[in-house]
């Protein structure tokens, strides 16, 4: 018989338990359709994209042929694990379905996707619940998005199809966007998302994020039907979630309950710092930041804070077609393009002007061209690198020049702007400068560097991945 001591029984236990959680932490590497294909054989697994995939990636005409790609997870059984595309994007995703829960993902729960876009998608369904990304998402973190590309619905007794997500429900939607052409005869449609509400856990939040395309919804004739929930960022928008420093830019032609940022608006829920220039047609019920605001008192209201909307460029006088007008403005294009416009918006962390970008209109911090974009001009006393390794893991280092004797200041800042740490922050000479951050203690996630010195203050994203 074999002894066992108590204290070698609990190391070996200990020592199972540490493997077991450091399998359930690896990420799975993603490298071509293939890999990305065998995601649904373990729909609770870390995944992490090596490498762009388009139309010459290994697998591309096996899973992009006849009805297109099939969705990582269904209805019933959906993704609830982790995928991190690591900055790379997925191009050319093709779908032609007649069943519903479209996207590179069919469903998920609790789930985290970040860091990833999917360009010139090509998705057409003839059922309900439809994005580029998402068909449908429930209580998870989607982070770090995008998505470009045609989005087509042609069954008018569907519902919720959007330019990323067809609905989401709880959860959070940071600093995401979609340049996605939606068509559809359905309902409950969005530039960004078709439908937003919350959930027992609690209620959807989508901030910094925007739409670019347009949204159709007309019937097989070509004629503006009895289609309906239609908005240049989202089609219908309840329970108490919250879209917050949002915009859309795209132009929407539906029915009714259409406006140029949500279609309907109601249950307690709250739009915050958000705006909307596209023109917006509709025959009831269509105004040009709100289609229907719920006019009930209470719960049920929904209810709007410091935005604004287009009144040359809508084509509406009403900025909410039908309902409370309450914190809605209507701005010319002039006075859009300023920053005393807009009340209580933050332009030092999320907003930013630049004449380059979206038309001189207000964009996030995000999208403002870094140093070393080729359009741009590199100041000549003042240059900060993209951080080496990128994605890192738990360090990287952070490279900076100046050219004169001057004070520099380099922090670090979490999405919401958050400040986490002050890397440097005293007078230097004229030099090259390295320094490295160690984000081991902190959560994965995107975070903002900044560097200020004489009088310039450059940024730049970098994106931690435990």
């Amino acid at each position: 018989m074999i002894k066992i001591q108590t204290g070698s029984v609990l190391l070996l236990m200990a020592a199972i338990l540490l493997a077991n959680v450091t399998y359930s932490l690896a990420q799975t590497e993603i490298r071509d359709w293939n890999d990305l294909h065998d995601i649904r054989d373990n729909l609770n697994g870390s995944y992490i994209l090596m490498n762009d995939l388009d139309g010459d990636s290994p697998g591309y005409a096996t899973y992009n042929s006849d009805e297109g790609w099939l969705p990582i997870g269904t209805e019933g059984t959906p993704f609830t694990g982790t995928f991190d595309g690591a900055g790379y994007t997925i191009s050319g995703l093709r779908i032609d379905r007649d069943t519903g829960f479209n996207g590179l993902f069919g469903d998920a729960l609790d789930a985290t996707v970040r860091n990833l876009g999917i360009i010139n998608a090509d998705i057409r369904a003839g059922a309900g619940w439809n994005g580029v990304l998402f068909g449908r998402v429930t209580d998870s973190m989607i982070n770090n998005t995008y998505s470009t590309g045609v989005l087509n619905q042609n069954n008018q007794a569907n519902f919720h199809h959007g330019g990323l997500i067809g609905q989401i429900r709880g959860g959070r939607l940071l600093k995401s966007w979609s340049s996605v052409d939606v068509t559809t005869i359905g309902r409950l449609v969005g530039g960004l998302i078709g439908t937003i509400t919350s959930t027992d856990d609690g209620p959807a939040v989508v901030e910094e994020t925007f739409a670019t395309g347009n949204v159709t919804c007309l019937s097989d004739e070509g004629e503006i039907a009895l289609y309906r929930w239609v908005g240049g960022l989202a089609g219908q928008f309840g329970g108490s979630s919250i879209i917050r420093n949002s915009y859309a830019t795209g132009a929407v032609v539906a029915h009714s309950h259409v406006g140029g940022l949500v279609g309907y608006h109601w249950r307690g829920s709250r739009i915050e710092n958000s705006y909307s220039i596209g023109e917006v047609t509709g025959e009831s019920d269509a105004g040009g930041l709100v289609g229907h605001r719920d006019p009930d008192q209470g719960e049920f209201i929904g209810i709007v804070v410091n935005s604004y909307w287009n009144s040359e460029t809508g084509g509406l006088a009403q900025g909410v077609g039908f309902g409370k007008t309450e914190g809605v403005y209507a701005r010319t294009t002039e006075e859009m393009k300023e920053e005393g416009t807009y009340t209580n918006w933050d332009f030092q962390f999320t907003w930013a002007f630049d004449e380059e970008v979206n038309d001189g209109y207000p964009i996030f911090l995000f999208q403002v061209p870094t140093s070393s974009d080729p359009e741009v001009e590199v100041p000549h006393d003042l240059t900060l690198s993209q951080n080496y390794p990128n994605p890192f893991n738990p360090s990287t280092v952070i490279s900076y020049e100046i050219t004169a004797q001057q004070h520099v200041r380099l922090s670090v800042y979490d999405v919401t702007g958050r400040l986490i740490t002050v890397l440097v922050d005293q007078q230097q000479a004229p030099g090259e400068y390295q320094v490295t951050w160690d984000a081991g203690q902190l959560a994965s996630g995107v975070y903002i560097y900044r560097l200020e010195s004489g009088g310039q203050i450059l940024t730049r994203n970098m994106t931690f991945v435990k």
